[in-house]
């Protein structure tokens, strides 16, 4: 139990500095949209989706009922929830789901979080690129 609660901190943790790079002044490279910032964008999202993943997991494994849907999710291989997982935690991070798996119990906030997180990344990038972009114009 302190081993999945261990690791669980250790990706929240990793989310958290993902997303924390969003935010830092100066560290992007070009101000404008370039291929390099599409990769960040691509790998913050990679980062925040497999992340919320192995959350919804380990709390299943943990015995926590956190996903509701086919019985795949309640009584699959170990490999078929963390199917499961990543497929939930995509659908909600870019878009409101499909409804074939849903949350239930604290499964629901932490979607919830995740729904957050995966509209405002956008939102936080243009406002990033514009304040770059006009402090570069006034230098």
């Amino acid at each position: 139990m302190l081993l999945i609660y261990g690791i669980m901190t250790a990706v929240i943790v990793c989310m958290t500095m993902s997303l924390r790079a969003l935010f830092l002044p100066g560290k992007w490279k070009y101000h404008r949209l370039s291929i390099e910032n599409f990769l960040f964008l691509g790998f913050l999202y990679i980062t925040i989706m497999v992340g919320f993943a192995l959350v919804y997991l380990l709390l299943e494994l943990e015995g926590l009922e956190v996903l509701q849907g086919d019985r795949a999710v309640q009584i699959g291989s170990f490999f078929e929830r963390l199917h499961t997982s990543l497929y939930f935690s995509g659908i909600t991070l870019f878009s409101v789901g499909y409804g074939d798996v849903v949350p239930s119990g604290i499964g629901r906030w932490i979607a919830l979080v995740e729904a957050w997180i995966g509209y405002t990344i956008p939102a936080a990038y243009v406002v990033k690129i514009v304040s770059d972009w006009e402090l570069g114009k006034k230098s």
